[in-house]
């Protein structure tokens, strides 16, 4: 019993524990810290429709729980310790970037539900270069929702796929006033860039406004900005120490939720299906209803022809094999303490069942097997007597077998 309390707590490996009682420690471990991570998992599902990929690459959370096991449980030497300042770190380092980037990153665009509409069609279009980096086109949208005629706006971007690392995060929503990084332009220039309003009639007319304004943007530049873009660099305005107020529209859409910039605009000016968000509320229905111009709205019917966002989809899994799963396994280290303690609690119940119980002897009883026993004495005792009884057996086995 002193030998079985002085058993370590964690998983050591010593001439106390055999093999068997490290495996099954690894695998009670295991079985806690999965409840735990089924539990955040499901609870992660209520935040937006790319936690489903949580469960996608659950295999991988198998697959780094048995490289623990190998490098860390399987060993003869005491790695516990290890083990904890390993898992110590990877539930800081691992936690804090998984809830950042997902929370920070995915979520702005990811969280937005769209709900159906009919006979959207586009009806005008604002055009804007944005530091030179981001050509960026506000779609007024007509639409009808639940019987109702809106007028919303979709975008378009020559960043609708851009990585995350973006110059111009393309995850976010920009308000006005908000800050953004200078482009290749002068740095000293404070004057606004150029826009034009772009309310087509036919493709023809669209293609002259698109040149003039090419045109226009290359005079506006100025010679520095034409000779640093033509080199395939930057000016100094491009440093992470400019930045200038984002003043063109009330909201800039996130990029990510936007159209291709190159979309050929005949084919969304015949009514067909889209998607809508009221954004920032219910008066984003009413100015829809009002048909208010969206460029100076902060609510407003966000239209996209897609129902969800674009998303870099291998940075997400990425993302989710090295730092979400890694993070859960940490809890490891914790479980290990409860999984010892069960596993004691099983080892003393298996050592009580398993003990012999002695028979206890009733009083009666007692005396009948001391008188026969007495008798097996006398027999031995008086051969004449043994000879007697032995004929009378003798006797009893020849009429049983008659």
């Amino acid at each position: 019993m002193e030998q079985q309390n002085q058993n370590p707590i964690v998983f050591v490996y010593n001439q106390n524990y055999a093999v068997h009682h490290v495996t099954y420690h690894f695998f009670v471990t295991q079985f806690l810290t999965l409840i735990m991570a089924i539990i955040i998992t499901g609870l992660m599902q209520y935040s937006n429709h790319l936690a489903i990929y949580l469960i996608y690459c659950c295999p991988m959370y198998f697959f780094l729980a048995f490289i623990q096991w190998f490098i860390f449980w399987k060993s003869k030497d005491d790695f516990s310790f290890w083990l904890n300042v390993y898992n110590f770190f990877m539930f800081i380092i691992c936690s804090s970037i998984f809830l950042g980037v997902f929370f920070g990153v995915f979520h702005p665009t990811a969280s937005l539900e769209f709900k159906q509409a009919q006979n959207c069609q586009m009806v005008g279009k604002l055009s804007k270069w944005i530091e030179f980096t981001e050509k960026y086109s506000i779609l007024y949208i007509n639409f009808e929702y639940e019987g109702k005629n809106y007028l919303g706006q979709a975008c378009a971007s020559n960043l609708y796929q851009a990585k995350i690392a973006n110059l111009y995060l393309p995850y976010r929503f920009y308000y006005k006033n908000d800050k953004i990084q200078c482009g290749p332009t002068d740095g000293n220039s404070t004057e606004p860039q150029y826009h034009n309003r772009i309310l087509f009639q036919n493709q023809f007319v669209q293609t002259r406004l698109e040149k003039n304004q090419r045109i226009l943007k290359s005079r506006r530049s100025g010679r520095s900005s034409r000779s640093s873009i033509l080199r395939g660099g930057t000016s100094s305005s491009s440093s992470s120490s400019c930045y200038r107020n984002y003043l063109w529209s009330k909201v800039k859409i996130a990029s990510w939720l936007c159209m291709d910039n190159e979309i050929d605009e005949e084919d969304f000016m015949e009514p067909q299906s889209c998607y809508v968000n009221f954004f920032n509320g219910d008066k984003a229905m009413q100015n829809g209803i009002l048909r208010a111009p969206m460029k100076d709205q902060y609510n407003f019917p966000l239209i996209s022809y897609k129902s969800h966002a674009y998303y870099p989809e291998i940075d997400l899994i990425c993302l989710i094999i090295f730092t979400y799963y890694n993070s859960l396994l940490s809890f490891s280290s914790i479980f290990q303490y409860p999984a010892n303690y069960i596993l004691k609690k099983c080892n003393i119940s298996t050592k009580n069942h398993s003990k012999v119980i002695p028979l206890q002897i009733l009083p009666n009883e007692k005396q009948s097997i001391q008188q026969e026993q007495e008798n097996k004495d006398k027999l031995n005792s008086d051969p004449s007597l043994s000879q007697i009884e032995q004929k009378k057996n003798d006797l009893s086995m020849s009429i049983r077998s008659f």
